[in-house]
């Protein structure tokens, strides 16, 4: 009987570990797009929440003003020469959920308890790793710089962290006092 020589051939070693190798090369790379998915999700979360409290700011001073819960001159920051009955504090503030008892954001009631000590709020504690800045300056009308003003500029600033990295997003408008006639 004659016996047919058949040749074997398969995978050397070499050729496996070259496969693994680019195997985990993808796998490496697939873990390292999940890792930045992750991250750029939690990113985009606390910029939303940022630019929430922003707007919802201002909507607390254009509510506040359209209800007539404080007067024209009370739209700058406290310390401000130019704005003497200014209601606005100045500088990074803490955030608290809700206002305090004048109902306005931003004002130097927010985060005082009934008891008048402060960090005793109602309502309840602040947002940890984030403040607020609400900055209010006058614009000057260039036809009539005699003019009383009527049209201020609200810049409110909310810093926060991702991870080690601070962030900021800032939300500008504009105030106009619409009870005056300016002629």
């Amino acid at each position: 009987m004659t016996r047919i020589k058949t040749q074997e051939a398969g995978f050397s070693y070499i050729d496996v570990m070259i496969a693994v190798a680019i195997l985990l090369i993808g796998v490496m790379a697939l873990v390292g797009a999940i890792t930045n998915g992750i991250n750029m999700t939690t990113r985009s979360q606390e910029a939303l929440a940022a630019k929430q409290i922003a707007s919802s700011t201002v909507e607390s001073i254009f509510t506040a003003r359209d209800l007539e819960t404080f007067k024209w001159e009370a739209v700058g920051n406290v310390g401000n020469a130019a704005v003497p009955g200014a209601i606005f504090v100045a500088g990074k503030q803490n955030i608290y959920p809700t206002a305090g008892k004048d109902g306005i954001v931003g004002t130097a009631d927010d985060g005082w308890g009934a008891d008048g000590i402060a960090g005793n709020s109602d309502d309840g504690q602040p947002a940890i790793g984030m403040q607020r800045e609400i900055v209010v300056t006058d614009l000057v009308d260039p036809d009539r710089p005699t003019s009383p003003i009527t049209l201020r500029q609200i810049d409110v600033t909310i810093y926060y962290s991702v991870g080690p990295i601070q962030r900021q997003e800032t939300f500008t408008s504009y105030i106009a006092n619409y009870r005056i006639r300016v002629v």
